[in-house]
């Protein structure tokens, strides 16, 4: 009868820790897949933060290249090269016989 007892006092305890285990179980595999989430939000803020990076450099180049018009000066990085070349072209036609760009067109 003693023996049978504590048999089950064991079982008990055997089942009750068996139940923790599950559970314990349970949350890490809750926590890892949070944690997944948890990193793939931070790629995303990450990728984002790049994303505003260069929009603000390219800000500030385009800023800087209508400051430079207003000057009166035209910035190469508003050109393409078939603009720019068509201007030295013309600008070389235009040119006294004696006079010749530094390059050719």
């Amino acid at each position: 009868m003693a023996i049978a007892n504590l048999s089950s006092i064991v079982n008990g305890i055997v089942m009750q820790s068996h139940d923790q285990f599950q559970q314990i179980t349970h949350d890490i595999v809750w926590l890892n897949i949070i944690l997944q989430n948890y990193s793939e939000l931070y790629t995303v803020i990450r990728q984002l933060e790049f994303a505003l990076l260069q929009m603000i450099h390219h800000s500030d180049r385009l800023l800087g290249a209508i400051q430079r018009v207003l000057q009166g000066k035209l910035p190469i990085s508003l050109i393409n090269n078939i603009t720019l070349q068509g201007i030295l072209r013309n600008l070389s036609l235009q040119l006294p016989e004696e006079y010749k760009l530094i390059l050719g067109t």
